[in-house]
């Protein structure tokens, strides 16, 4: 497996837009990270406080790494359930399909990632009552 780690960032929240928020990313490469964080930040700026609950970034990646990527934040796997080979058939077949869906002519697999906003632990008290 490839140098994935799951990562968070701190986020405005959904709710009052001006508290921080650990937000999770997802499974991500270091570069991958620092690509999305990134983009994400190009967002707020445009946006200023007209937010959406969701980021729709881009993740690209190697056909290895895509593998990896698919396996970890759609398919829920583990790192040992990859490490050791644990993928049903249909599933590679699956990735196979999704990566071939979404590799570009210069040879890299680009997908659509989404990162969720939260409420902040305020807001999420307020909701609550």
């Amino acid at each position: 497996m490839t140098n994935f780690q799951f990562y968070t960032y701190e986020l405005p929240c959904f709710n009052c837009y001006t508290r921080k928020v650990k937000t999770d990313l997802g499974w991500l490469t270091p570069s991958m990270k620092t690509d999305i964080i990134d983009q994400i930040e190009v967002m707020l700026k445009q946006q200023g406080n007209d937010y959406k609950p969701y980021f729709t970034v881009q993740v690209v990646c190697t056909v290895d790494e895509a593998k990896d990527y698919l396996l970890l934040n759609y398919y829920d796997n583990s790192e040992s359930e990859i490490n050791h080979g644990n993928i049903t058939p249909t599933v590679v077949t699956e990735i196979e399909d999704q990566i071939t869906e979404h590799m570009t002519a210069e040879g890299v697999v680009i997908f659509s990632h989404e990162i969720e906003l939260q409420n902040c632990d305020d807001c999420f008290q307020e909701n609550d009552e």
